[in-house]
């Protein structure tokens, strides 16, 4: 199922849920955070190096000739570990594998947990991260943008749906989120409010680390629901259909998801022109069609593009 097919199949959020922040982080693994990189795809169409771009690269990475990146490496279809244990595979792997190459360098990717990626950044351990993480004016506050897709939320819940769960009725639930993701933050605790106003058991969070042990919290019956991005939702429900639900209403995300960055990053904009060169030359929708993703596509990267 497509993200086009569950919006024909969903209908608006409350208006009270509506102008809450959604997620643009969700289901993760476990990844070490000891700056061990991994191996990438290499799937994707080879780019020629855009040597004006690549001029504009910070002489420390040009020098090294490569950029450190910091991936959570279970949300697929974003990022997951492949078969063999080493590669990554999935939509950012792939993109950020297609930028590498229009810049001329190699990405390293440095599994790490998603709660630990914009500490990472702004310590200045790795030189960029891309984990579906969502474009916000809080965390534009302390890191750098560049926009490469928008994204909707979904739960997750039992097969069958034996709670009469919705993604906007939620009171008196157990609801796994992901530690560090706005779902907690922001989009969970809108709900709370809702149902406490109308006199209601607001929803209880259950925070975990990543996304395989909140799945294995739902399958066993810990929590009802499941609330992160649509697309690792959907995946994992085709992927198991016969344990797992999704379960509407579908809302776009208020903010889009941007490649991030240390705050004044001189990486930025030559990775948003890099961006800029494979949308125009649709590597960008390949990549996107290749992992079922063309929903959640934009016309152009924007930096900084948080709505709020």
């Amino acid at each position: 199922m497509t993200l086009t097919a569950v919006r024909r199949m969903t209908l608006p959020l409350t208006a009270a849920l509506s102008v809450g922040l959604l997620s643009a982080c969700g289901l993760g693994s476990s990844p070490s955070t000891d700056g061990d990189a991994a191996a990438a795809s290499s799937s994707v169409p080879a780019q020629s190096v855009d040597e004006e771009i690549a001029g504009q690269l910070p002489a420390a990475i040009a020098d090294a000739g490569v950029i450190r990146m910091a991936i959570n490496p279970a949300y697929p279809p974003f990022e997951s570990t492949a078969a063999d244990g080493v590669t990554l595979e999935g939509l950012d792997p792939d993109l950020a594998h297609a930028i590498g190459q229009v810049l001329g360098v190699e990405i390293e990717f440095v599994p790490t947990s998603f709660d630990a990626i914009i500490p990472s950044l702004t310590a200045g351990d790795v030189d960029m991260a891309m984990s579906s993480i969502g474009d916000t004016k809080e965390r534009e506050e302390v890191i750098d943008f560049a926009t490469y897709y928008w994204n909707g939320t979904l739960i997750m819940v039992p097969e069958g749906n034996p709670d009469d769960l919705a993604a906007d009725q939620l009171c008196g639930a157990q609801v796994g989120v992901i530690r560090g993701s706005l779902q907690q933050s922001t989009f969970l605790p809108a709900q709370a409010q809702a149902c406490t106003d109308e006199g209601a058991e607001p929803p209880v969070e259950q925070a975990y680390q990543d996304g395989p042990q909140a799945q294995l919290a739902l399958q066993s019956g810990r929590i009802d629901a499941v609330m992160t991005d649509a697309p690792p939702l959907l995946d994992a429900e085709s992927k198991n259909p016969d344990t797992f639900d999704t379960e509407g209403p579908l809302t776009r995300n208020p903010n889009p998801g941007g490649v991030a960055f240390p705050k004044g990053s001189e990486l930025v904009e030559p990775v948003h022109a890099a961006l800029g060169v494979l949308i125009e030359n649709g590597t960008y929708e390949e990549i996107l069609d290749r992992w079922n993703l063309a929903d959640i596509a934009i016309e152009a990267s924007e930096i900084n593009g948080a709505v709020q």
